[in-house]
């Protein structure tokens, strides 16, 4: 019942958000605006999709502890992180997030637990490069309320508190657990032990970070990730002849980032949408255009991630009903060695 009531809070969320991208948008505007598209623009598109996934493994291969024999290839972190991409927009419930660390563990010497602990670490990367980014760009969008800016400062000043609960959980691990068991003793009993066992865990995977060079190292490496996540919809600005600056790019990314954090049904529906729309209404695009737009994205990273991953079901003797029923059953399902 409790995933029945989820999957359906986040069906509903798809179709407001549906409603809000396309509520301004005739349809006779809508096939005009497709009319005009230029589709060269795809290959470059595809090329910063390939750069975007290859350093996301890249980075992935640091997170993850130092393993005792030898340490997984970037091939297999990469069919990973792309047959996990394939659950996400195929399967409710973000089931990619466990799958991807379930095949790994499968396919290497990393449990499930560690490898799931540097899925997280990455999410925490990954927040505080949007935030830290959205703190950036929203001075320079026109219009903004005062306190958007103040809400972009305080986002901004809460990356660079995750990033120092990070670094000081990995060198002051012992104090870190002491405070979080201190600051959690008012909560309820179960969620408080949730809540330190998370901690823990968190601190434990952390301590990849240990060394300057390899935190110098990541952080590098999240901001090439999200250059070509900003580059892929750079690219893709040029199937109009309108607004082709960076700056949109990136606030593209940052509103779609946002967007696709709230619940929605399988593949971000709507809210992947209207990420794009309201990143587009600060600048000269129309709505039809920016609708539209929002669609090609869209479509062209959903049906990237069902190409590329349905061969690689292939290639590894895979099917999507394995990869369901291995997160479900937290990886007792078998999948075979790859």
């Amino acid at each position: 019942m409790k995933k029945v009531l989820q999957l359906g809070i986040g069906c509903l969320i798809s179709a407001v958000a549906m409603y809000i991208a396309f509520r301004d948008v005739k349809l006779t505007e809508l096939s005009e605006s497709f009319s005009q598209i230029q589709w060269w623009p795809v290959l470059p598109f595809l090329a910063c999709f390939c750069a975007h996934f290859f350093f996301r493994s890249l980075r992935w291969r640091y997170l993850l502890p130092e393993p005792q024999g030898e340490r997984p290839s970037l091939r297999k972190l990469f069919d990973s992180m792309i047959l996990g991409n394939l659950a996400t927009f195929l399967l409710p419930f973000r089931l990619g997030e466990f799958i991807r660390p379930m095949i790994l563990s499968r396919w290497s010497e990393y449990s499930f637990a560690s490898a799931f602990i540097s899925v997280v670490i990455e999410r925490f990367f990954d927040l505080a490069g949007v935030l830290i980014a959205f703190a950036i760009i929203v001075p320079m969008l026109p219009a903004m309320p005062e306190w958007v800016n103040w809400g972009a400062y305080s986002l901004g000043a809460l990356s660079g508190c995750l990033l120092l609960f990070l670094i000081c959980g990995c060198l002051f691990p012992s104090f870190i657990r002491s405070s979080v068991i201190l600051f959690t003793k008012p909560l309820p009993q179960r969620l408080a032990s949730l809540i330190v066992q998370f901690a823990g865990d968190l601190i434990e995977g952390a301590a990849v970070i240990k060394t300057p060079m390899r935190l110098l190292t990541i952080v590098v490496l999240t901001g090439v990730v999200w250059l070509f996540a900003w580059l892929q919809f750079y690219s893709l600005l040029f199937i109009f002849p309108y607004d082709h600056s960076f700056l949109l790019s990136v606030t593209l990314g940052v509103f779609v980032a946002l967007a696709i954090a709230f619940p929605s049904a399988p593949g971000f529906l709507g809210v992947f949408q209207v990420g794009c729309v309201a990143a587009c209404s600060f600048f000269t695009f129309p709505p039809a255009a920016a609708t539209t737009y929002s669609i090609v994205v869209h479509m062209l990273t959903y049906l990237l991630f069902i190409g590329i991953g349905f061969w690689l079901l292939a290639i590894h003797d895979l099917s999507l009903g394995e990869l369901r029923n291995a997160a479900e059953d937290r990886g007792e399902a078998p999948i075979p060695p790859g």
